[in-house]
């Protein structure tokens, strides 16, 4: 086994946006920081690189007092969240804002909405499709491994890292394969921030759901869980957030046709109208958000075929509200439209019992104008507008739940520092990003936002590091809206108003 004969003082697990920002603070902090990242190549994947590069907290400015995010997340997950993370993203995630323009990161808002005005620029273009080279988020990236190498830090690629070295109870390094070769890697300090397990089928089936063939891979398919398998064995524990994933509804076509994932995602089209099986029959409440529809679809483990269901007038409403619409262009991109002139036609398109169908789709408009949603065999929540379906109109789509990354994870604390059974911190050992959790998830499937969440936590946990070091740290924070800052322009919306109506745009 090859060892390492150079000396840091901390090891980071992953080059996403969460270990490049650790890296990057704690190098200009003043320490030597050796990340160790299996891609290889400039254009390493990750869901960092690849997502949409929003910035937000519950799609809401990250510049908002701390006290007013603080009871946003709150509401949001109806007080799931650990209230000690909660706090700590709310008081740092302007300042990763700052910190990142700072790196010479730059943003833009493109949209009027709250939840857009930080946004990674240059942003998507507005097409189907992987669109994501030499866009905010790649560049963003490739900043901060620049930033890392002129502050003196070190990366190595193709480093697979697969067990923790631990030592009377403290993480003093860890093992892996570099280049193929058996590898040792020792520092004080290791930090966790390889993203969840979105791509390991045993994680994703003891603790998402049943079918890990029932959901598609929306993202970078880079988390395979290494990091929580190598915590759990350090005696750390998991943290399930309610077992949640975050992802979006996809048409299934994404499954052999890469020009249509990972946008257009079609959450808007199908919360506005009807999900329903091969059977012809409604199978979930579509009304509360298209993250928590796509965790209700990955929970009923089945690979048979799903129809979003609906008409002309959602088509030409919802279906043009993402920033990335599906009306037109998933058609553009070959995804499958099927059109009809009444229930009857469109189900024997389908081949779905075309009596159950037409029953289905009068319960439900029905329902909807009697105003009894809730009383349907299946509860149709409105959290999200429910729209009539015009069976002269009727169109449908055949969709699936796409997962990006998953929300439940590594406990930590609001330092970052990784927890055993009984809440104490794991000496040596810190996580940052996707493959923590206690922050986002819960039983709603509530997204805060990943970039944010990943980097906060990164900067923390540098943070922390340094300060255990015993390193003089200098933290500015900026300044809120209503402080006469240069985000004054934005209006502050009341947290009494906070809901998930813009969960349809997303990061990724």
């Amino acid at each position: 086994m090859l060892s390492s004969d150079e000396s840091f003082d901390l090891i980071i697990v992953g080059g996403g946006i969460a270990g490049l920002t650790t890296a990057v603070r704690a190098a200009e902090i003043g320490l030597r920081p050796l990340l160790l990242e299996k891609g290889t190549g400039v254009e390493y994947p990750n869901n960092s690189r690849f997502s949409g590069g929003i910035v937000h907290i519950g799609f809401h400015d990250p510049y908002r007092p701390p006290e007013e995010l603080e009871q946003l997340i709150h509401k949001l997950t109806s007080g799931e969240a650990k209230p000690e993370l909660a706090a700590a993203l709310a008081k740092n995630g302007a300042r990763l804002i700052t910190w990142l323009q700072d790196k010479g990161g730059k943003f833009m808002r493109f949209n009027p909405q709250e939840g857009y005005r930080w946004c990674m620029a240059p942003p998507r273009a507005l097409r189907a499709g992987n669109d994501w080279k030499e866009r905010g988020p790649d560049l963003m990236l490739k900043r901060l491994v620049l930033a890392l190498a002129e502050l003196g830090g070190k990366i190595q690629y193709g480093a697979r890292v697969t067990n923790l070295i631990m030592e009377d109870g403290k993480c003093i390094g860890v093992r892996g394969l570099c280049d193929d070769q058996e590898t040792l890697w020792k520092a004080p300090y290791t930090v966790i921030a390889d993203g969840g397990f979105q791509t390991n089928p045993q994680l994703y089936e003891k603790h998402i759901g049943a079918n890990f063939s029932s959901v598609f891979q929306r993202g970078g398919r880079t988390g395979y869980g290494d990091g929580i398998n190598m915590v759990l064995e350090a005696g750390g524990v998991v943290n399930n957030s309610g077992n949640r994933f975050y992802g979006h509804i996809l048409c299934s076509d994404a499954k052999h046709n890469d020009a249509v994932w990972p946008y257009p995602e079609l959450d808007a089209i199908a919360t506005a109208g009807l999900v329903i099986d091969a059977n012809g029959k409604r199978i979930v409440d579509e009304g509360r958000s298209g993250v928590h529809l796509a965790n209700e679809l990955a929970a009923k483990a089945t690979t048979e075929k799903l129809f979003a269901i609906f008409d002309q007038d959602i088509w030409n409403g919802p279906g043009t509200s993402a920033r990335i619409p599906a009306n037109p262009l998933l058609e553009r991109a070959g995804g499958t439209i099927l059109r009809a002139s009444s229930s009857e036609e469109l189900a024997q398109i389908m081949s779905v019992p075309s009596e159950t169908l037409n029953q289905t789709i009068m319960e439900y408009n029905q329902a909807l104008e009697n105003g009894s949603l809730d009383h349907l065999p299946i509860k149709r929540s409105e959290l999200m507008k429910p729209w009539p379906i015009n069976s002269s109109q009727i169109m449908a789509i055949p969709i699936c739940p796409g997962i990006t990354y998953t929300m439940t994870g590594i406990d930590i604390d609001q330092h970052a520092q990784v927890l055993d059974k009984s809440s104490n911190p794991i000496p040596g050992l810190f996580a940052a990003g996707a493959t923590t959790g206690g922050l986002e998830g819960g039983s709603d499937s509530v997204y805060i936002g990943g970039l944010i969440k990943s980097g906060s936590f990164g900067l923390i946990a540098a943070e922390r590091i340094a300060h255990l070091q015993g390193k003089s740290i200098n933290i500015q924070y900026p300044k809120r809206i209503g402080e006469d800052s240069q985000q004054s322009d934005q209006a502050s919306v009341g947290i009494k108003n906070a809901s998930r109506s813009e969960e349809h745009t997303s990061e990724l």
